[in-house]
């Protein structure tokens, strides 16, 4: 293999390697943005729950005190 050519595998190695990096960056980025929306989601309606059921209970609170 002549030098030019070694050179050459040598350098679009290295640009695939690149890519290969930066791809990889950008899907542990998307992941963890999509894990962190549905955290969010997850816990404002937990949240949005409990207050149904705190309302549920009182209401029920009144209903036994007739």
């Amino acid at each position: 293999m002549r030098d030019w050519e070694r050179e050459r595998i040598e350098a679009e190695k290295e640009t695939i390697r690149v890519e290969y990096r930066r791809v990889l960056k950008n899907s542990v980025s998307f992941e963890r943005h999509i894990r962190d929306r549905w955290r969010d989601k997850n816990r404002r309606k937990n949240e949005r729950i409990a207050e149904l059921e705190a309302r549920i209970r009182e209401l029920e609170r009144r209903l036994a005190r007739k």
